[in-house]
């Protein structure tokens, strides 16, 4: 029989769509009001709607041995598998399963939800996976992106349920814009989400992003780097219009001085003078 701790609190988007006054302290009776019952863990299998794609090998290992020394905090959430009778998919609670299965734990608590809608089942697949689950960044955005854009839930709606800020989920979904070769270095964990938001609005973020992982800068000296002035791109042509000005000076023995506009490719000459003398001098020396 499934060893079955007290119980846990759901998640607050969970909360809200399950409902969070389901006690596990006597599911070796079925309960009929909250179809809760426990099964053999063979009878279940992951659902399609799963947005993790990845599981850190080490925490189901850490959450197995939880499950052994504490139990399942919360059953999991299924719902008929309509091709094979008896058998059911999961909802929420996938990590809860696969860690039971390294425990050798042989039934699970389940919670049988075939009142849900298909759409229904996504969301709160994902509102688990968001909740419970440590997802890498960019499983963690596009969860966002689902529930905003498939379920019209608005930001401020995302960072309630999840107790974050406004700006932190818009961040977070600004990442979905980098170049995928970026993305995939934030799912490497080969740089962190600082570092992608220093470099987000850079035209050469993707060699930044190289520059990092390859001299492995901070975020700190990320942002030191792109704080600092840009050199001219063509510093040679700056001297140039240096030496002229000298050139100039020196010729007419006055102070000049040029003004070039990169953009518009003009300028202006400007000599100095003091006095009418002067003035006279310059026009004699352009005569």
């Amino acid at each position: 029989m499934a060893k079955i701790s007290k119980k846990k609190p759901l998640g607050r988007g969970l909360s809200s769509l399950l409902g969070d006054n389901i006690n596990v302290d006597n599911l070796t009776n079925l309960n009929k009001k909250n179809n809760l019952s426990v099964v053999p863990i063979d009878h279940l299998s992951a659902g399609s709607w799963q947005v993790r794609k990845m599981f850190d090998e080490s925490e189901l290992h850490s959450l197995s041995q939880s499950i052994k020394n504490n139990g399942i905090f919360q059953p999991i959430v299924v719902v008929s598998d309509k091709e094979e009778n008896g058998k059911y998919k999961i909802v929420a609670g996938e990590r809860r399963w696969r860690a039971a299965q390294l425990a050798n734990i042989h039934e699970v608590p389940i919670i049988l939800r075939d009142d849900l809608s298909s759409d229904k089942i996504v969301e709160i697949s994902l509102l688990e996976n968001l909740e419970r689950s440590d997802l890498n960044p960019i499983e963690e955005a596009k969860g966002y992106v689902e529930l905003i854009n498939k379920y019209n839930y608005t930001q401020e709606k995302v960072a309630k349920i999840f107790s974050k800020s406004r700006p932190y989920i818009t961040n977070f979904l600004r990442l979905l814009t980098l170049p995928d070769e970026i993305k995939s270095f934030i799912v490497d964990g080969k740089i962190s989400v600082g570092h992608a938001r220093a470099i987000i609005n850079s035209d050469n973020s993707l060699e930044l992003a190289r520059n990092i992982i390859k001299k492995g800068l901070s975020v700190r000296e990320v942002e030191n780097l792109l704080k600092k002035p840009k050199k001219s791109e063509n510093t040679s042509e700056l001297h140039k219009y240096l030496d002229i000005e000298n050139e100039l000076s020196n010729k007419i023995g006055l102070k000049t001085k040029i003004l070039f506009n990169k953009e518009k490719k003009n300028g202006s000459l400007t000599i100095k003078f003091k006095n009418l003398d002067q003035l006279e001098y310059i026009m004699k020396k352009f005569n």
